[in-house]
Order: C-alpha cells, then sequence, then structure tokens
C-alpha cells in the first residue's frame, strides 16, 4: 500500500507502507525488507515471519469464506493469516511461502524463513 497523499508519479522509499502493519519501507535497514504482490500491495519481512509462523509452523487459519488474499486477489482454498492489528489484510499461505522463497533470494536482505 501507500502512503496516503501519495505522488505516484513520483514514488518515495517512505510512501511504500506494509499492508499488514503500516510502517514504511527503509530500504537501507537490512532486517526490514519488503515484497509487493498485485496492485500495490506490500508485505515487509517481519509480518512475513509472523505470517510463515503462524500458517506453515503452526498451521493456523484465519481465513473466512469470501475474503481475498491481499496480496494475490484471490480466494485461495489454503491458510490465511490475517493480521491482528489491520484485519482486512490477510494472506494466503501460498503467498507466504513464494514471498519467502523471493526474500531469501534477494542478496540485498539477509531475511531467512523462521524455524519451527
Amino acid at each position: 500500500m501507500f502512503r496516503p497523499g501519495t505522488d505516484e508519479s513520483n514514488v518515495q522509499y517512505e510512501d511504500v507502507l506494509c499492508n499488514y502493519c503500516h510502517r514504511p519501507w527503509d530500504p537501507d535497514d537490512p532486517s526490514r525488507p519488503m515484497v509487493e504482490g498485485h496492485h500495490g500491495s506490500h508485505m515487509c519481512g517481519e509480518c512475513l515471519s509472523i505470517a510463515y509462523l503462524a500458517t506453515v509452523i503452526e498451521g493456523r487459519d484465519d481465513r473466512e469464506p469470501g475474503v481475498a488474499c491481499t496480496m494475490c486477489l484471490v480466494e485461495p482454498d489454503t491458510l490465511f493469516w490475517r493480521s491482528p492489528e489491520f484485519p482486512d489484510a490477510c494472506v494466503c499461505q501460498a503467498c507466504i511461502k513464494r514471498s519467502s522463497g523471493v526474500l531469501e533470494k534477494d542478496k540485498d536482505y539477509t531475511w531467512r524463513r523462521p524455524q519451527g
């Protein structure tokens, strides 16, 4: 997501917010990487770690019928994680796993999948 009032023709790093915690992206902080989904959705590494632990490790499912994933915009038949701070933001396990692979391969960051 983008900070309200963002000039979309001149987006700055601080204009890019995580949909799940609403904190801005700081490209100089290697502990806070950001992965992008569809239509300007973003998830920071910290929220991704929490979502990964909840769905992949613990098997938790916050899914509700008729609710689509914020990242892929699909209502898949898989586990969901919902942000405790912003319950309209949820992510499916498929996007969690895909995003985890993307961030692990990014040489600019040291993000790794949480271990159980």
